[in-house]
């Protein structure tokens, strides 16, 4: 074998059969052995930017490595916005980069960039390689390092390596890649137990280091009759609809989420790093779930530290704590919840022109097949979709979520199709966020995707108006001239339907659906819609004030 025929076996070895990127002449050698693989579907996107973030989604929901590629200079450079996203959010990524060959390295070449540096903060794993037979043992252990730290591995491939044959020693092919469990220290165990028995008020902060311990964590939250307040990126596998869910936490959360965490007495965070301090409780006991050590305490400080796996870690919690039958504090947890799903329904429920962004996402939510999964932009749409997207628990929910980067979605989605070819995907975007990188519907219409995008337009970029107005400032700045993106989706091929009546949304969303295309639905939303935070301090009021009174001073 030659280098780029072996680096491609290592990737079907470990479960890899997309390969996302555009050819450029450092990587052409790796081009020409997937060409003749059976194993390796190449995915042309439009901008390596797209390439990353379709990496990204994959492997966020597959839990599985994928893998990304760019030429060198410019095609490396694009893939990083992309892979900081991976990176975030703990998802699994291999990127392979070009580079000029290993003679002209440190010369200022021709699209010469240092790579090793480019790509030092992104990745757990980087390297060069700058002979053939280097390349089993540094694909194999990129390989390892993104799954093992659920992190970006990269590696370099100078032009003149690429072809070369390599001394193969099949014993190198072995691929180990199944991650163990990891038990907390039992003592740890026994006392965090002891502090959830004796409170009065727990309540459960759960991310989406739960993903695969949903039963676990809803069997200890019954156990004990504690709330759980979901994170944004827990949505994936816990909604507000669960009996045991008091909604959100966070800005984007609601009221009774909030609530509780504020008025706890022992707080366990479950597979989370959240960061906002300010939704944190001032006096409670805290206790961190998480296999990662280094993370524990980083948010707030604890009580005790359980350093192990969500899925063992809350079972072995729940064997050691007695039942509890009822417990005020969840029952008034759960009746605050009852309120705020009447006052979501009720303003889900509205007729208005331009339509409402709730009643957008409500009728997305009632129209989604079982099996959709959602993959949300960054904006009013995350907003929008946090409260009142409905996620189903046979679906799927993800987003940027630690590094909220515009143009996530349509990227994504494409990722998404390829990993569940036979499941409806839905990509909700707003209008600013989906032309950053609309260039790549295209892409699901050459692969013949039946992606669905959901574009929210109201013709600015509302969520950093929102920004703007909340600290006193008179919008400006965030106008956007739109093209007709229906019309773009059809011209590229795919279903394009323009709404702007809120009775055409159900069956514009069924006949997308329906459709074997790529489709994309523009709707016309309400641009002066609130996202009202859960709880409203007076000074946001007298800024949001100021900001209006400047900006009518200003037009008039």
């Amino acid at each position: 074998m030659n280098v780029s025929d072996l680096l491609l076996t290592i990737l079907a070895d470990h479960g890899v059969e997309h390969l996302f990127g555009i050819p450029g002449d450092a990587i052409n050698d790796v081009m020409d052995a997937i060409r003749r693989s059976d194993r390796m579907r190449f995915i042309q996107v439009r901008h390596e930017e797209a390439g990353a973030f379709a990496a990204s989604a994959q492997a966020k929901l597959t839990g599985k490595l994928a893998v990304c590629m760019g030429t060198a200079g410019p095609g490396a450079i694009h893939l990083l916005n992309g892979l900081y996203d991976a990176r975030m959010d703990h998802a699994p990524v291999l990127a392979i980069t070009g580079q000029v060959a290993t003679g002209f390295i440190g010369t200022s070449y021709h699209q010469e960039v240092d790579t090793h540096r480019l790509f030092a903060d992104v990745s757990c794993f980087n390297e060069t390689v700058t002979t053939p037979d280097q390349l089993p043992a540094l694909m194999q252990e990129a390989c390892r390092a993104a799954i093992a730290h659920r992190s970006v591995a990269h590696l370099s491939l100078p032009t003149n390596i690429s072809n070369l044959r390599v001394k193969l020693d099949t014993d190198q092919l072995k691929t180990f890649s199944t991650p163990g469990a990891i038990l907390p220290n039992p003592a740890d165990c026994r006392a965090a137990a002891a502090l959830l028995q004796a409170a009065e008020r727990p309540t459960i902060l759960a991310g989406i280091g739960c993903a695969d311990a949903r039963d676990e964590l809803i069997g200890l939250a019954t156990h004990i009759q504690a709330p759980i307040v979901r994170t944004l990126r827990a949505k994936d596998f816990i909604d507000d609809d669960d009996p045991m869910c008091v909604g959100g936490a966070g800005l984007l959360g609601g009221a009774p989420g909030v609530a509780a965490l504020a008025d706890c007495d022992v707080l366990l965070m479950a597979g989370t790093d959240f960061p906002y301090h300010d939704f944190y409780p001032d006096h409670a006991k805290v206790i961190q779930i998480d296999h990662e050590g280094t993370r524990v305490g980083r948010r707030k400080a604890v009580n005790i530290g359980l350093i192990g796996d969500a899925k063992p870690t809350l079972q072995a919690l729940r064997d050691q704590l007695e039942p509890v039958a009822k417990r005020s504090f969840y029952d008034h947890s759960a009746k605050a919840m009852e309120r705020w799903r009447k006052r979501r329904d009720a303003l889900e429920a509205g007729d208005d022109t331009p339509i409402r962004p709730q009643r957008l996402l409500a009728e997305v939510s009632s129209c989604a097949p079982d099996d959709a999964i959602f993959l949300i932009d960054t904006g009013t749409s995350t907003a929008w979709s946090a409260r009142h997207l409905k996620v189903g628990a046979d679906q799927r929910f993800t987003l940027s979520g630690g590094l909220a980067s515009m143009a996530f979605a349509l990227s994504g989605s494409i990722g998404a199709q390829l990993a569940f070819p036979g499941r409806t995907v839905i990509a909700i975007a707003g209008d600013g966020a989906f032309g950053m990188l609309m260039a790549d519907f295209v892409t699901a219409v050459r692969y013949e995707l039946p992606i669905n995008v959901v574009v929210l337009r109201n013709e600015k970029l509302a969520f950093i108006t929102l920004e703007q107005e909340a600290s006193g400032l008179p919008e400006f700045g965030t106008e956007l001239a739109n093209p007709d993106y229906a019309a773009f989706a059809t011209d590229c091929g795919g279903l394009g339907i323009a709404v702007d009546k809120p009775e055409d949304i159900r069956p514009a969303l069924e006949r997308a659906f329906a459709d074997p295309r790529p489709a994309l639905i523009d709707v016309s939303v309400d641009p002066d819609a609130l996202i009202l935070p859960p709880k409203i301090k007076l000074g946001q009021v007298a800024k949001f004030s100021v900001a209006k009174v400047r900006e009518a001073l200003e037009k008039w």
